[in-house]
Parts: structure tokens; C-alpha cells; sequence
């Protein structure tokens, strides 16, 4: 894999195998909270990504958290959806919301060696401005993990783009993932390669 795209935080591969079913042996509960706190409650909260030209993509939805034992990451994932009619939903625990973050896996992408990551925030931007692609791909640092919401519905437009990336045995077709808005989100920042977050694994968000 090329150093310009970061790998993710690996998790053991007993855990991965459990996220391929949708749990995760081991994984800590969610603990309620205070209404109006970011993911907590025992709530579900439907997660709506309007994403506009990616017929045929498939979309994934992963939530690690940091625990106070760093074996032990707090893990969910959602089964994967295919794109219909421009957008994809999923229902989502509330209190797994904190350290979301989702994967496209687009039907042009060739041997890349990674999962497209959609970038929730990129460096120097805050909350609320509004990212374009031009913009994306001057950028070397993202975070692709969502800082979490306890409400009922939430709405992520992703804007996806066909762009080359360094692949596995030299350049491919990729994809560039990200939010419309920037959002509230987590740590860590990640390397990105002109703006394009790929992952291996889990990202355990903090």
C-alpha cells in the first residue's frame, strides 16, 4: 500500500470477523447520557447520505470508539446498501453515532488495496463551510469520524468524485469521498492523498 493513503488503527481479527455479521464480541455498551449529547440513549437515529452520481456504489457504516483500554475499542458496523434513487439510509443506534464513519465502494474503482473513506472534515475547515471538490483535493489531513448526534434523523450529503489514485501496482481509478458540509467530528487526522481517505480497517475514532 502506498504511504499516502493511511492505514487505519487495525482491530483483531476476532473482531473483524464479528463485524462482518453486523456485532462485535466484546464491544462495550452504550452508556445513556443526557438528552441533546452527541450519540447517547438508547435511541436509533436514521442516517440519510444523498449521494448523487454513484449508481451502483455500496455503502457502509462503521462506528469505533476509544475506550480507556485501548484493546478494547467500542465496535459496531451496519450491513452494506446499495445506492437507489441517489441516496442510501441506515438505522443507526443512537449511541453509536460518536466515531461513525462510512465507506463507498464504488463499480469503477480498481485495485486500490483499501476502502474509500467519506472525509467528514478536512484541515482548516470548520463546522458548517462548505467543501468542494477543488477544494478536497488540495487537502493532505481529514478526519473521517462523526462527532455523533442523539436526534432522530440525520441528513450527510457525500459528494463523490472519480479521480485517479496510486494503486496497488500503479495508477487506478479511485474514488474522493466527502461530506458536502463540514460536520462536527473526531479525532485523529489522517494523511490523505489529494483529499482521498482510504482505510483498511475500522477506524477507531477518538
Amino acid at each position: 500500500m502506498r504511504h499516502s493513503i493511511h492505514t487505519v488503527l487495525a482491530v483483531s481479527a476476532a473482531v473483524a470477523a464479528t463485524l462482518v455479521t453486523g456485532g462485535a464480541t466484546g464491544a462495550r455498551a452504550g452508556t445513556p447520557g443526557t438528552p441533546g449529547t452527541p450519540g447517547t440513549g438508547d435511541g436509533t437515529t436514521r442516517v440519510v447520505l444523498p449521494i448523487e452520481d454513484c449508481h451502483g456504489c455500496r455503502v457502509q457504516v462503521y462506528s469505533g470508539l476509544a475506550t480507556d483500554d485501548p484493546a478494547e475499542p467500542r465496535l459496531w458496523a451496519s450491513l452494506e446498501k446499495r445506492v437507489r434513487d441517489g441516496k442510501v439510509a441506515f438505522a443507526v443506534p443512537s449511541s453509536r453515532t460518536p466515531g461513525m464513519s462510512v465507506v463507498v465502494r464504488a463499480p469503477w474503482e480498481g485495485h486500490t488495496g483499501y476502502d474509500t473513506t467519506v472525509v467528514f472534515r478536512y484541515a482548516g475547515l470548520t463546522a458548517g463551510e462548505h467543501v468542494d471538490t477543488e477544494v478536497a483535493r488540495t487537502k493532505h489531513r481529514a478526519s473521517g469520524c462523526f462527532e455523533g448526534t442523539s436526534r432522530d434523523k440525520v441528513t450527510l450529503p457525500v459528494v463523490v468524485s472519480r479521480v485517479q489514485v496510486p494503486g496497488v501496482h500503479g495508477p487506478v481509478a479511485g474514488t474522493l469521498a466527502h461530506l458536502a458540509t463540514t460536520t462536527p467530528w473526531l479525532a485523529p487526522m489522517r494523511r490523505v492523498h489529494e483529499g482521498v481517505l482510504g482505510s483498511q480497517d475500522v477506524t477507531v475514532c477518538r
